[in-house]
């Protein structure tokens, strides 16, 4: 993680896991709730953003710089801000290390309480200056989802028990007993069997709920592996949903017909139908100035009538007159956006198979989209139709 044990002893770092003095780099340390390690593909937006903070404070606010950050190590025991993807709501971490792989390591709680437990293919972090200064309602975009990535709420303590209930059942025991392993064998529902099972839950308003988690299996480093996901290398949604059904036919365990089906009945279906629906309900809007309108005028423009303007000239004036916007008015949910998973489910059906009944669906789903976008009075014929 590129600090030394004497810089983690001077963040808080006293004693490993085992409670031994912390005197090497070697020992294992348990991380605490609202520390996090970085991706090092980070660093030079960081950098920038000190250094543009520490010039915002001597040239607007007349005071002196803060951060003064030159390298990686001035950054590490400074604090940041936590904010997934699409929400308001950061929460407070301090940065102690960084590491190579395209990912944010961090406490399973703290990935909670913003929001990243459960997808977490994108997630950012901005130092706590910048948030402070450089975000207001006052001056973010009016219209809908103009207060999404944006720190409006910080949370500064982390409280379990106000988190996503999801996080709460984190195992946190050392070791499964004898018991546990023989009551698999009946194959029961997990939750019958959370009496054997320490979860976070079992800790909720002791020191222990969010200190002393445990783990069953030694391993390696944690950034030994590949350092950036298939998920983003991958480029095309087609090449991802090929390569998560490609390790599916290898696995015995898994019936790819059957995880191929429930891809396509649990995203792609949904997403063509809702927008199918979209379209034939959308507005349209002026390119101009942003009137929407539920038909589009007979004029073929945008009718909404503006005042003022100046007139002008060496006696320029300012003119009283209303006047006719006169922008061009467009669709707000495209064709490419209807048809944009009709290929790939497609390919997917061909490649791996589905069941009839999804088949079917996926048929008279694309069906409808074919005949909303083109004329059932019109027949394309070639001349192999007349031989």
């Amino acid at each position: 993680m590129r600090t030394s044990w004497r810089e983690l002893k001077d963040l808080g770092y006293t004693t490993d896991v085992k409670g031994n003095e912390l005197i090497s780099d070697e020992q294992i340390l348990e991380l605490f709730p609202q520390d996090i390690i970085p991706s090092l593909n980070s660093k030079d937006h960081l950098l920038a953003t000190c250094d543009f903070v520490d010039e915002l404070l001597v040239r607007f606010y007349g005071m002196a710089p803060f951060y003064k950050a030159g390298s990686l190590a001035d950054l590490v025991g400074q604090l940041a801000i936590g904010l997934a993807p699409h929400t308001s709501g950061g929460v407070l971490c301090r940065i102690i290390g960084w590491t190579s792989s395209s990912a944010g390591y961090a406490h399973p709680l703290f990935h909670a309480a913003k929001r990243r437990n459960c997808d977490g293919d994108e997630d950012s972090i901005l130092m706590l200056l910048d948030g402070l200064l450089n975000f207001s309602k006052q001056i973010l975009p009016s219209g809908r989802g103009g207060r999404m990535d944006a720190p409006l709420v910080l949370t500064t303590r982390l409280n379990p028990a106000e988190i996503d209930k999801e996080a709460l059942n984190v195992d946190c025991s050392y070791g499964y007993s004898r018991a546990f392993y023989e009551a698999t064998l009946a194959q029961p529902h997990p939750n019958e069997l959370l009496k054997l099972v320490e979860t976070v839950n079992d800790r909720l308003g002791t020191i222990g709920d969010v200190r002393g988690y445990g783990w069953t299996h030694e391993s390696g480093a944690l950034d030994a592996g590949p350092e950036n996901s298939s998920y983003k290398t991958l480029v095309s949604m087609e090449d991802k949903m090929h390569g998560q059904l490609a390790i599916g036919r290898l696995l015995r365990s898994v019936r790819v017909e059957r995880v191929a089906s429930q891809v396509i009945e649990s995203h792609f279906l949904p997403d063509l139908r809702g927008n199918l629906v979209a379209f034939t309900r959308q507005k349209t809007r002026c390119v101009k100035c942003g009137h929407s309108y539920r038909r589009i005028p007979l004029a073929g423009s945008c009718i909404q009538e503006q005042k003022g303007g100046i007139v002008g000239g060496l006696t320029a004036r300012r003119e009283e007159e209303t006047t006719r916007c006169g922008g061009n008015v467009v669709l707000t949910v495209s064709e490419g956006a209807v048809r944009k998973y009709i290929k790939v489910t497609n390919s997917i059906i061909e490649n791996y198979g589905v069941d009839l009944y999804t088949k079917q669906r996926v048929q008279w789903l694309t069906d409808s989209a074919d005949s909303l976008f083109g004329n059932d009075r019109v027949t394309v014929m070639t001349l192999n139709d007349f031989l």
